[in-house]
């Protein structure tokens, strides 16, 4: 299949395209059909008036023969009053003879007589023949055959009415190419002026998040009766939206608050009943250690949750101070080897000054960014490859990068992947809350610096944290 054209999907694939394309073919079938049924009617009503006449000529004329008898002086003159310089009118008598309105005024010739009768030789009432002479256009017909034998015949010059026709063509086709790009001008403007509000409908739609819900109120200042009330359907449905995602936010915080005391004091007696349990079986302390294991991490994902509603609300707390990240890492470090089962890697810078550089930074929260970041890259890498911390530090402040070789993550996911509830769909198991990141980037930015993200599928992923001096 070719590439797609952009003029056909903006002309098929929008709803402006589609009502615009058929307002012009509706506007051009009846521009056309009016312009061809206008020159129709005119040219039967010209042959029409023409026929008439040629009727009320053709009963003089017969009138004439009977009451003229043999006197064929009058015939003439009967046919020099229906003739003029475009019509001649003559009579072909039953033996052959010609009677022509011959005068000084009205010169006819009787070889272009013949000629006309000759292209109709079976004498067809009615027949009409086109004839070319010189530089002139001639339609002649029989137009009537009188009882006495007599046939009344007719020539007419065309030549001017051609000419004029062609002219009045040429102005009804100036006349309507004009009209129809007025009123195709006319009709895109009046589409879009009457689409714009759906676009700026789907515009302010587009750009709706859970963070913007009160915020993205649509205005519109005019419109179609249909269009302002699909407007207030959507303002009362982002209003209901937000009230609902207010709530939901203050009974996670409610909630969380409120677990968060007992299961710390369930934990505590986990582990003292762990230490002081020395007539505990095995399999009973096993029990215990995994009960304390699921406190922790429940524990860890109600602080999670607890951070992610603070900050909705703006109550997330961080205070920044003077942080030498060499120490710090080093504190993270001891911290992971005591729960990792694969080696972690400390790279830190050889020169001195470089490993004394001090960032703006919380020392709490920048350990819990670099604890989840290595919980991250050991719960989706392989058994027994290593995970590396790296410090590297520049003029405007120090570099953190956590780097796994792990099943790495889909390019195409990897903007969402500090989302919430987002987790890569290449992973085996569907493990874990999906809030980790989410929380990271968020105390990340709340410190000041920015985290940014490099991953191959599986070669590995790379986590780079960034703070500022």
């Amino acid at each position: 299949m070719g590439p797609s054209r952009p003029w056909r999907r903006q002309l098929l694939g929008t709803l402006q395209g589609q009502l615009q394309l058929a307002t012009y073919l509706a506007v051009f079938v009846g521009f056309t059909g009016a312009s061809i049924a206008g020159l129709w009617i005119g040219q039967r009503n010209l042959i029409d008036s023409t026929r008439g006449d040629l009727n009320q000529s053709a009963q003089a004329i017969e009138t004439c023969l009977e009451e003229a008898g043999d006197q064929p002086q009058l015939l003439r003159q009967e046919l020099l009053l229906h003739s003029n310089l475009r019509r001649q009118l003559w009579i072909e008598q039953a033996n052959g003879n010609l009677l022509l309105p011959q005068s000084d005024h009205l010169p006819i010739k009787e070889s272009s007589i013949r000629l006309a009768m000759n292209a109709n030789p079976e004498r067809v009432v009615g027949q009409l023949q086109r004839l070319e002479l010189v530089d002139r256009t001639y339609l002649s017909e029989l137009v009537e055959r009188f009882p006495s034998g007599e046939m009344l015949w007719v020539s007419q010059e065309v030549s001017e009415n051609q000419r004029a026709l062609s002219n009045y063509l040429s102005l009804m086709i100036l006349i309507w190419g004009s009209c129809l790009a007025i009123t195709l001008l006319t009709v895109t403007w009046l589409v879009r002026r009457i689409v714009q509000p759906l676009a700026a409908l789907s515009a302010a739609t587009d750009a709706v998040t859970a963070d913007t819900l009160d915020s993205a109120q649509l205005a519109l200042n005019e419109g179609p009766m249909e269009v302002m009330q699909l407007e207030r359907n959507y303002n009362e449905l982002l209003q209901r939206l937000s009230d609902a995602f207010t709530q939901q936010r203050q009974f996670v915080s409610a909630v969380s608050h409120e677990l968060r005391t007992p299961l710390t004091i369930v934990q505590g007696y986990v582990q003292r009943t762990i230490r002081r349990g020395d007539n505990l079986t095995e399999g009973q302390v096993k029990g215990l250690r995994t009960a304390e294991e699921e406190s922790i991490r429940m524990r860890k994902l109600l602080n999670d949750l607890l951070d992610l509603s603070r900050s909705d609300f703006g109550h997330l707390e961080i205070r920044t101070e003077p942080v030498t990240l060499a120490d710090q890492l080093e504190q993270v470090a001891d911290l992971a080897r005591s729960t990792l089962e694969r080696p972690l890697e400390l790279m830190l810078p050889e020169d001195p000054e470089q490993r004394s550089v001090l960032v703006q930074a919380d020392p709490a929260r920048l350990r819990q960014v670099l604890l989840d970041l290595i919980e991250n890259a050991d719960k989706y890498s392989p058994l027994g490859r290593p995970i590396r911390l790296e410090l590297h530090t520049t003029g405007s402040g120090g570099h953190i990068g956590v780097l796994d070789q792990g099943i790495g993550i889909p390019k195409a996911e990897q903007e969402s992947v500090f989302e919430r509830f987002q987790r890569g769909s290449n992973a085996a198991e569907k493990t874990g809350s999906g809030l980790g990141l989410s929380v990271v980037k968020l105390l990340v930015e709340g410190m000041g610096g920015t985290i940014e993200l490099r991953s191959r599928i599986n070669e590995g992923s790379c986590f780079t944290v960034t703070l500022p001096r």
